[in-house]
């Protein structure tokens, strides 16, 4: 939990994890879509750049 979280408001608190649950759900779902491409048949092709600085540092 971030610093403070005990002393927001319940509609602060709520706000916060509903996003934090939003977050956690999109990544289940590219987790899911990935695991069904490669159950398909398909193999991943990952982008080893996982910084958007390091998109920049590598175009200079």
């Amino acid at each position: 939990m971030p610093k403070g979280f005990n002393k927001w408001s319940a509609t602060e608190q709520e706000v916060w994890l509903v996003n934090k649950l939003q977050y956690y759900y999109d990544i289940q779902s590219q987790i899911t879509r990935m695991l069904a491409s490669i159950r398909g048949g398909q193999r991943l092709q990952v982008s080893e750049i996982e910084r958007p600085d390091e998109i920049i540092l590598k175009d200079l």
